[in-house]
């Protein structure tokens, strides 16, 4: 199975909070897929990156949710 996922900061910085968000929810399943077929060495560091990707994901989320109640948007 071919994943497409690739990360590159300046485009990460051009998308919308919603699209960054999506994309760290993304990262966070590939981390888990390959947590789930790795050695035993290598697994807690894949968990490790998916928890990242996912609590980033969440405190952007959250940031952005804060910042339309502020606004009223």
């Amino acid at each position: 199975m071919a994943h497409k996922l690739s990360f590159d900061a300046e485009q990460f910085l051009a998308m919308s909070v919603e699209d960054r968000v999506q994309l760290c929810r993304q990262m966070a399943e590939r981390a888990q897929e390959l947590a789930d077929a790795a050695a035993p060495k290598f697994r807690a560091d894949y968990l490790e990156i998916a928890k990242h990707w996912l609590t980033l994901a969440d405190e952007m989320e959250r940031a952005a949710s804060g910042a339309k109640i502020e606004t009223g948007h």
